[in-house]
């Protein structure tokens, strides 16, 4: 699998200022104020976790976010005239950060990113000896009166993941294994996105008719 990494601007702006550049004053005063929440404690890891998930996820839903207080952030994509919701984060600041993303767990299982495991809910990453994943499934029958951050990814047949990480622990092979499987639940999506992206080349002008040949005396 590929190592985590965030595609950067031109200007070196990364994916997440990006999309809060485009995000309202209020809901990036919530996310900024969680982030300095972070940053003042001792250890760095929750902060750099929680920016490193922030950052995967911007970069793959680039529409400006929306903050839940200060605890989560829903981060969307295009859907035509309008936008859904693709992933959200939630952090209580209890020592764990929560990752929701549309239910590909058997996809992921299928393509080898992870394994089934004798703990319910706990799924191995393939290709490491020791690192799983929590991962939970979400619907709308288990989880009745879902939260507003994952509300928009529940009901009319839909069904969302929860992947909770810990912040100390998450090693490269954990951090890796949730790259790919949010890589693959953006797949839907990821070539809409692209080709929106690339500005449209016009038609090659067709050249101009010398008209019709005179015929010779």
């Amino acid at each position: 699998m590929p190592d985590l990494a965030v595609p950067e601007t031109s200007t070196n702006q990364t994916a997440l200022d990006a999309v809060l550049a485009k995000t309202g004053a209020k809901d990036r005063t919530h996310i900024q104020r969680h982030l300095t929440a972070a940053d003042a404690e001792p250890d760095p890891a929750h902060a750099a976790l929680w920016r490193k998930l922030a950052e995967l996820l911007a970069s793959l839903a680039p529409l400006p976010v929306q903050a839940v207080g200060h605890t989560a952030v829903m981060f969307f994509v295009p859907d035509g005239k309008y936008r859904m919701q693709g992933f959200a984060l939630e952090d209580q600041s209890d020592g764990r950060i929560a990752l929701y993303l549309p239910d590909i767990l058997a996809d992921a299982i299928k393509k080898k990113i992870l394994k089934k495991s004798d703990e319910p809910e706990e799924y191995g990453v393939v290709g490491s000896l020791r690192s799983t994943l929590h991962v939970e499934s979400l619907d709308a029958q288990n989880t009745p009166e879902p939260a507003t951050h994952v509300k928009n990814m529940l009901g009319w047949n839909r069904k969302s993941l929860r992947i909770t990480l810990p912040i100390i622990g998450s090693d490269r092979a954990r951090m890796q294994a949730v790259e790919a499987l949010c890589l693959l639940a953006a797949k839907p999506w990821a070539a809409r996105l692209a080709a929106a992206a690339v500005p449209a080349v016009p038609p090659p002008k067709a050249p101009k008719s010398a008209g019709p040949k005179k015929r010779s005396a």
